[in-house]
């Protein structure tokens, strides 16, 4: 087995041999000077393929610091969640979580696109609307869940935003097509007169204000901050280790490639040598 590595210099001075040697022997001359030019390109892509190789190392490498930063995370998550206090905080957060999914079922989710258009038929002056109804519209439209755990008993703004919203569908001013218009009329319907989120919005109520009270103990709020502070952490590393394995594969793509045109070379210069030497040989890169 003969390695190339080291050798690139002895092949070019037997060609460089030969070609004085056979100085006006057009043709053979001619092969000499295309296999100087495969070894000048073999320099070029061994020099490219270190360089590949070096980059493909490296990022591995920060890919396996990302993992250790990940399971360091998972296990700090894992330690501040085992607390007592949190546990007690997790609890009614989760609770509040459903509620607010609960909600969004009951029809919010349909209602936003509705809403947004009777805010911007509003603003042009082209409808109607009292400036606080309007104001409790866009803050639907952005944060229904807070928005709504707000209200009072009977949740009079979001009354009047489904009554205005009602009454601009009615007049067609919107120009919603009949479906969507039949469900605006059914929701404020549930809303305005069928007491529908009486129950979600008590529930929420007094879970929020237990949420609340148990942020006042100094040692939760903290455990919260931290819980906050490590997921932020997480997500900033899964998403530079999502970069990484982008650029690792793009990578080991390019290795791939000079990897193949590596060994198309060498058997050419392989398949050169045997027809002037009568010997077999077999290059590799060292």
């Amino acid at each position: 087995m003969m390695t190339l590595g080291g050798n690139i210099d002895k092949v070019r001075r037997l060609g460089e041999e030969l070609h004085n040697f056979l100085m006006g022997r057009g043709s053979i001359l001619r092969s000499l000077e295309e296999l100087n030019e495969k070894l000048d390109s073999l320099t070029k892509l061994r020099g490219s393929m270190e360089s590949t190789v070096s980059q493909r190392q490296s990022l591995e490498q920060r890919i396996e610091e990302t993992e250790q930063v990940e399971r360091k995370l998972r296990a700090e998550v894992g330690e501040i969640r085992e607390n007592p206090k949190m546990k007690e905080y997790m609890q009614i957060d989760s609770e509040l979580r459903e509620l607010r999914s609960e909600l969004i079922r009951t029809g919010f989710s349909r209602l936003g696109r509705p809403l947004k258009k009777l805010i911007s038929i509003s603003e042009r002056g082209d409808y109607p609307l009292q400036i606080d109804v309007r104001e409790s519209a866009k803050e639907y439209t952005k944060k229904p869940f807070t928005t709504f755990l707000k209200e009072e008993d009977g949740y009079p703004r979001l009354k009047g935003v489904m009554s205005a919203l009602s009454n601009a569908v009615s007049s067609g001013k919107l120009a919603l097509k009949q479906r969507e218009a039949k469900k605006v009329s059914e929701r404020n319907e549930q809303v305005v007169r069928g007491e529908s989120l009486a129950k979600i919005h008590a529930k929420a109520k007094e879970l929020k204000h237990t949420h609340d009270g148990l942020l006042v103990d100094r040692e939760t709020a903290d455990l919260v901050q931290r819980l906050k502070d490590v997921r932020q952490k997480g997500r900033t590393n899964h998403a530079l280790q999502k970069e990484l394995r982008t650029d690792l594969k793009r990578t080991l793509e390019n290795e791939r490639r000079l990897d193949e045109q590596i060994g198309l070379l060498l058997r050419e210069i392989e398949a050169f040598v045997r027809k002037f030497s009568g010997t077999t040989p077999r290059l590799q890169l060292a």
